[in-house]
C-alpha cells in the first residue's frame, strides 16, 4: 500500500532528476531598448528612430545591471532566461515536498509515540 511519504519521496525523485536534466540558464531578464547608436551622420541621432538592442538585467548586491547581448545571441539567452524562470519553480516544488515530508514525518512519530499532534490545534 502507497503510504503518503512514499508518494512525496517519488515525487521528490522525479523532480531532483529533472532538475539535473536542465540546460543552460541563466538569472535576469531580456529587455528590448531603443538607443542611439552613436553615429553622428545616423538618421538616429537627428529624431529618427532607434535602433534596437536587447540587454540582459539582473541584480548583484541590491543593483541593477545591465549586460549588452549580441542580436545573434538574443534567441539563446531568452531561452536561458525561461529555463531560470522553470527552474525556479522546480526548486520551489521540491522545497514544498520536502517540508510536507517534515511535517508528515512529525506527524507519524508522534502517532507512534501517542503524543498529542500539537498541529492540529493551528
Amino acid at each position: 500500500m502507497d503510504t503518503t511519504s512514499e508518494k512525496l519521496k517519488r515525487k521528490l525523485g522525479r523532480k531532483l532528476t529533472a532538475l539535473g536534466k536542465k540546460k543552460p540558464f541563466v538569472i535576469g531578464s531580456l529587455v528590448k531598448i531603443q538607443r542611439k547608436c552613436g553615429n553622428p551622420n545616423c538618421q538616429c541621432a537627428r529624431e529618427g528612430p532607434k535602433h534596437p538592442a536587447h540587454l540582459l538585467t539582473t541584480k548583484v548586491n541590491g543593483k541593477s545591471q545591465a549586460i549588452y547581448v549580441p542580436v545573434d545571441m538574443v534567441e539563446d539567452v531568452q531561452q536561458w532566461c525561461n529555463r531560470y524562470r522553470d527552474l525556479k519553480a522546480d526548486i520551489q516544488e521540491v522545497s514544498d515536498c520536502c517540508q510536507q515530508l517534515i511535517r508528515l514525518h512529525t506527524k507519524e512519530k508522534r502517532a507512534q509515540s501517542g503524543k498529542p499532534d500539537k498541529s492540529k490545534n493551528k
